[in-house]
């Protein structure tokens, strides 16, 4: 691999960290977290693993 590859590699895992983190956040903040569902839970687990397999999903996806 080239230099110019490892760094768009660098670039493209920096991308889902930040989008994992605003994912995160956004989770912790969500009002009634604490009431949602086994189910619903669940969906976000997978969510987030997705997200870090590098599978970027879309807002449209979610709803």
């Amino acid at each position: 691999m080239n230099v110019n590859m490892n760094k768009d590699i660098l670039i493209h895992l920096m991308n889902i960290e930040d989008q994992l983190a605003k994912l995160n956040l956004k989770i912790d903040n969500f009002l009634g977290f604490d009431e949602l569902s086994v189910k619903e839970l669940k969906e976000l687990d997978e969510i987030e693993e997705d997200m870090h397999k590098g599978m970027k999903i879309s807002l449209n996806d979610i709803i």
